[in-house]
């Protein structure tokens, strides 16, 4: 028998360099021919248009909103980007679900267009919220079948955290959580000083005078707190019970948190001056909501979350 000869180890260095399947490199243009000649093509650009033009008026609504003097929707800027990550992260199996557009679904979806559009003329701004997210899933459901819609339920159902339809919660509550919030902050004070509360929503710190307005009755930091609960509860994957116990953490951890900023404001005009005590609390609703959500966090986190 021969000796055995060495293998070709320059050979099999360049095989074993060789990809086994080559990545297949994408046409573009075939994508988008393939697009036009789909039959829901057309379809599709007329609910567009339809849509764009029936919600105008909320959508051109919503900058305003979100910018608005009462802060109640300041969080409104974050929605659309939890939407697009709720999406992004559902987005493996989303990618496996078969596509099955339902044309029927258009006698669902025509009669809530006129009921959209007849909110519009009303200026009933809660009932055009509403119709707009039932029209972006039955879309979903129309372009793509049911089972597309169900997986992006969630998503669509969070842009109404950025949608006016909080009207009466904020009209119900806002009160409640205004005398709640003097006195939270009545009580912290008191740990410092001795300060006399006239009225329900009046403290005399000092030689400061607080007045807890609406805009600080802390329903602005519930509203926030309570998407950023809803976004941890959606993609934590805790156990029922932690879910709940997030939820029912929500109005205490935002009346400390409140009624701790307006005694800071006290203190703080107390001992500087009212320009330092009203500059404090221009500024200081963004240092809270930041808090709520770093406790949040770690709230979450204590529960299990481990993502």
């Amino acid at each position: 028998m021969g000796e055995p000869q060495a293998p070709d180890m320059g050979q099999i260095s360049v095989e074993a360099q060789a990809p086994a399947n080559p990545p297949t490199k994408i046409d573009w243009r075939e994508v988008a021919n393939a697009i036009i000649r789909s039959p829901y093509f057309i379809p599709v650009l007329v609910l567009a248009a339809g849509i764009t033009v029936v919600f105008w008026p909320l959508l051109s609504h919503l900058y305003g909103l979100w910018t608005g003097p009462d802060g109640y929707y300041t969080h409104g800027f974050l929605v659309p980007f939890i939407c697009g990550y709720l999406v992004y992260r559902s987005w493996p199996r989303l990618r496996e679900l078969p596509i099955k557009p339902a044309a029927w679904t258009l006698v669902l979806l025509i009669p809530l267009l006129w009921i959209a559009y007849a909110a519009r003329l009303a200026e009933l701004r809660s009932i055009l919220s509403v119709a707009f997210i039932l029209t972006i899933l039955i879309g979903v459901w129309f372009t793509l079948g049911r089972k597309w819609a169900i997986g992006v339920l969630a998503p669509t159902l969070y842009l109404l955290f950025a949608l006016p339809i909080w009207s009466g919660f904020v009209n119900n509550y806002t009160n409640p959580l205004q005398i709640y919030s003097t006195k939270t902050a009545y009580y912290l004070l008191k740990l410092f000083g001795n300060p006399y509360m006239s009225n329900s929503t009046d403290i005399l710190v000092g030689d400061f005078w607080l007045n807890v307005g609406v805009p600080c009755s802390g329903l602005k930091l519930v509203l926030a707190i309570t998407a950023f609960t809803c976004f941890f509860v959606l993609i934590g994957g805790l156990r029922l019970w932690a879910n709940i116990l997030m939820f029912v953490a929500i109005i205490p951890l935002c009346l400390f948190v409140n009624g701790l900023r307006i005694a800071l404001i006290g203190l703080v005009g107390d001992a500087y001056g009212d320009k330092a005590g009203m500059t404090f609390h221009d500024y200081s609703g963004y240092i809270t909501l930041i808090v709520c959500f770093f406790i949040l966090f770690k709230f979450a986190r204590l529960l299990g979350w481990k993502d």
